[in-house]
């Protein structure tokens, strides 16, 4: 078989020692993800390479990836497999698309340059969460100040060499790197490991009205790899970014799948990592404004994605008693119930006067 890929550098990405050749397929034109739609008139500049046994892998796990048909299509050079969209139109492929892919590209290439038993086939799909959050957290100039902070930037760090040993749902980075000092000088060569994981949200659900919480529990595979007695936790309403879609929204999406709500409103906690010595996540925090008249506690969740979620509807003080004792104990449901606490009385104040 023969494969078309429309953009060279995840060509290059998926093999890239490989002789690609320019090719291209008429009547067709690539939509947002790289899959090709009918297009009248169309034509689709791209490369193409004859597929050995060997490499079928790697365009396997990239072409699922892109949930499309994989067809055979005329190309210049002959017949080549590509995937097609039923989608009328194509797309534009966007400068946010094309970042996206491009981190998609790299950490391919790292892959299948040093494949495991823990890291192929490739999952385009944790990748694309992961290269998602790589493009927003390089936009962050846009909206975090660095005005305490001595002023180093990315760019000054001197990275010798990156390995991705472990990509499935999460990943594990090594990474070899020299940095500048505070003394003006540059470390020396340092090996960290970081848990990469994809930006998340979570929302603590608030009803002002009746001075009421909701709080989740589930089973939390890190506190019984840890070891705690009780590795059902409780914390607010939280899901990944796995998609472009805005952090807003993953709220909404999440607050109906893991509690049964729908949003009034939204109040911004904070933005921030929860431990960047290890864990490259990153965490948006808000408050959801909710009527929980009618609402009941129960279970949740979204069944595909094994999750078995048990709502708690709680007054504030039971919610904060939780705090004194400690079984609120983790940080983003202990940070939302302290901002609750700073910023309860305005709460009930504007729902008041609503």
């Amino acid at each position: 078989m023969r494969v078309f890929l429309s953009d060279r550098n995840v060509a290059l990405a998926l093999c890239p020692d490989a002789d690609w050749q320019p090719d291209r397929v008429t009547g067709f034109s690539p939509d947002a993800n790289g899959a090709l739609v009918a297009v009248s008139g169309g034509q689709c500049e791209g490369v193409s390479i004859l597929c050995e046994a060997s490499l079928k892998e790697p365009f396997a796990s990239y072409f699922n990836g892109l949930s499309e048909e994989v067809k055979s299509l005329s190309g210049a050079f002959g017949p080549v497999f590509a995937a097609v969209t039923d989608c009328p139109e194509p797309a534009e492929f966007t400068v946010h698309a094309r970042a996206v892919e491009a981190c998609v590209a790299r950490d391919t290439a790292q892959i299948l340059d040093a494949p495991t038993g823990f890291n192929t086939p490739v999952n385009r799909a944790g990748l694309l969460m992961r290269a998602r959050s790589f493009v927003r957290a390089e936009k962050s100039d846009e909206r975090v100040p660095a005005s305490v902070r001595r002023g180093f930037r990315r760019g000054a760090v001197q990275q010798e060499s990156r390995a991705l040993p472990y990509a499935r749902y999460f990943d594990v980075e090594d990474v070899h790197l020299r940095h500048p000092r505070f003394d003006g000088g540059m470390s020396p060569v340092i090996e960290r490991t970081v848990l990469r994981a994809a930006d998340a949200v979570t929302v603590l659900p608030y009803d002002p009205v009746r001075d009421q919480v909701v709080v989740v529990e589930q089973f939390r595979p890190a506190a019984y790899v840890r070891g705690d007695c009780h590795p059902w936790v409780l914390e607010p309403v939280a899901g990944r970014c796995d998609g472009d879609e805005p952090v807003e929204e993953v709220a909404r999406r999440e607050m109906i799948e893991e509690a049964g709500l729908t949003l009034l409103g939204l109040e911004k906690i904070a933005n921030y990592y929860p431990s960047p010595g290890c864990l490259s996540e990153y965490l948006f925090t808000f408050l959801g404004l909710v009527d929980l008249s009618d609402a009941q506690s129960g279970v949740h969740g979204v069944a595909s994605e094994d999750e078995d979620i048990q709502t708690h509807i709680l007054s504030f003080d039971e919610a904060m008693a939780l705090v004194a004792s400690g079984e609120a104990d983790n940080g983003p449901l202990l940070l939302s119930l302290y901002w609750l606490g700073a910023n309860r009385e305005r709460l009930r104040r504007e729902a008041s006067a609503a």
